[in-house]
């Protein structure tokens, strides 16, 4: 039995979302500039006029620390109707052809090509705005209004595993019952001779220590081989107890991986035992696929290594970058690619950075990008996710409540959304140590189920490796893990499974509160 789902109120969404920014920028490169844009930003020279707030990632140490520590916070602009829609790097712009260049270059004062940043970026060419800004205090927003309609002109916009929440539809608890929601695939067999690569925050160091892979067996190998190396990267989490047999910088094995292998990239937690937010994101993901797919053969990714954000003129490149590893040590690109990640652009537009990185997916044509909807209780369109509407090798997933018969309340959805699966109180692999939640129950999306699964427990804080969670970033994994399982089942590629699975999504859907209909695959679907 359930109660009615509950959303936060505007003003606990809004605490939150500054609370949360704080930790971003804690993360972020220090002295970076962002620009926080009104949800009635647009580019359309006839719309509204957007007002904008600037914050600094700062430099001081101590600040820093202080807010990835959540002890102390951002504070929000003193406008009581500031409702913040779009977060990107101040002053830049980055323009995905010569021609959006050129445009750019010819209609708007005061442009710089940032030649080194160009050099790097997958994307376009970055430039900078140096003009005086206009009504809003944006240079971004006025630049993009003066451009013609369909320029290839874009901010660098922030990229996150959620939108203008800046994380899940919750946070991480202590799970009541040490049972992985959803659970073990009965059949052992699902998943043999398929890959998925996860790509995220990583996987927690020391996850593939024996006395772990007790507590989450479904991760351990039948040969109990399992390889992993450190992902140094700037702004990643405190790394005091690195063991010797995980250096920094230390090349993977190059053999041959066997069948239902599960490796990664880390991404650790201090050695006092405090767990940072978003370690165990990556972790809790590749759980869920492994749990649905026990063997299907798993590689995960740490590609958003600012407190799960990086920014969209890398996003793309981290992701090629990503496969271009995983096909050097296989020889193909993955059968599945599950993202828990993205970004809602200004209306109307797509999420260009990743251009490059589509038209890869197009030419590999045997990989299907798996990706999260977002937990904005938004229908507007949220990239790469929002790619489902008009290209069948994406899918994008929204989340069912914990009954997986309506939608979840915090879930994105809309035309663009290609199927829904549980994401509420899922239960799976975590960190271990303590966590200390950041935000108080009245701004956190949930159904606030009974205690009939065991699962409202919120615990002591003190995780022992599995952990309970909600969002959409977990309702995805679970929809890779359905595509590898059918495709071991009946002998299918990927897309061919997909489709399998969105006829039968569609074929068992529930109507939503509008009346629209909500396809849905179930945590114990059948695959034959």
């Amino acid at each position: 039995m359930d109660t009615t789902p509950e959303q936060p109120s505007r003003d606990a969404l809004h605490r939150r979302f500054w609370r949360q920014f704080g930790l971003v920028l804690a993360e972020l490169p220090a002295g970076m500039w962002l620009e926080v844009a009104e949800a009635s930003a647009t580019r359309d020279p006839e719309g509204p006029v957007a007002r904008c707030h600037v914050v600094r990632s700062p430099e001081d140490r101590g600040y820093r620390e202080a807010l990835a520590a959540g002890l102390t916070t951002l504070a929000p602009p003193p406008l009581d109707d500031f409702e913040p829609g779009y977060v990107y790097e101040k002053d830049v712009l980055v323009c995905h052809d010569e021609e959006g260049r050129d445009e750019l270059r010819r209609l708007v004062p005061g442009v710089e090509e940032d030649v080194a940043r160009s050099r790097e970026s997958s994307a376009g060419t970055v430039m900078r705005l140096t003009a005086e800004p206009g009504t809003g205090g944006s240079r971004v927003l006025d630049a993009l209004r003066g451009l013609p309609d369909g320029a290839r002109v874009s901010p660098n916009y922030l990229v996150s595993i959620c939108n203008v929440n800046l994380c899940p539809a919750d946070e991480p608890r202590v799970p009541s019952r040490r049972l992985p929601v959803p659970p073990v695939n009965r059949d052992a067999g699902a998943g043999l001779g398929t890959s998925v690569v996860v790509i995220d925050t990583g996987l927690v160091v020391n996850w593939d220590l024996d006395e772990r892979l007790e507590v989450y067996p479904w991760l351990r190998d039948e040969d109990g081989r399992v390889t992993g190396r450190l992902e140094q990267r700037d702004g990643s989490d405190l790394l005091d107890d690195v063991p010797p047999r995980v250096l920094p910088g230390e090349p993977w094995d190059s053999t041959s991986l066997p069948t239902g292998q599960v490796a990664g990239e880390l991404r650790g937690q201090a050695a006092s035992g405090v767990v940072h937010e978003y370690v165990g994101h990556g972790t809790f993901i590749t759980g869920v696929v492994r749990c649905v797919a026990p063997r299907t053969r798993v590689r995960t990714y740490n590609r958003l290594q600012w407190a799960g954000t990086t920014d969209a003129d890398g996003f793309g490149r981290h992701l090629l970058d990503a496969l271009a590893d995983y096909e050097d040590r296989n020889g193909a690109w993955p059968d599945v690619i599950s993202l828990s990640a993205g970004v809602r652009p200004l209306p109307g537009e797509s999420l260009r950075s990743l251009d490059a990185f589509m038209e890869e997916l197009h030419r590999h044509e045997n990989t299907v990008l798996v990706a999260a909807a977002g937990n904005d209780a938004s229908d507007q369109p949220f990239y790469p996710a929002a790619y489902a509407r008009h290209d069948p090798s994406v899918i994008a997933v929204g989340a069912l409540d914990a009954t997986q018969s309506r939608r979840a309340v915090y879930s994105d959805h809309g035309p663009w959304v290609s199927v829904y699966a549980r994401g509420s109180y899922l239960v799976n692999a975590f960190a271990f140590g303590s966590y200390t939640p950041l935000h108080p129950d009245d701004e956190i999306f949930g159904e606030r189920p009974v205690d009939e699964d065991g699962y409202d427990d919120p615990g002591d804080g003190l995780f022992h490796g599995l952990a309970r969670w909600s969002g959409t970033s977990f309702a995805t994994p679970l929809v890779a893990g359905l595509i590898v399982a059918r495709m071991s089942a009946a002998g299918e590629s990927s897309g061919d499974a997909a489709r399998w699975l969105l006829g039968r999504a569609h074929a068992q859907a529930v109507r939503d509160g509008d009346g629209r209909p909500l396809p849905r695959l179930l945590v114990d679907q059948e695959v034959r």
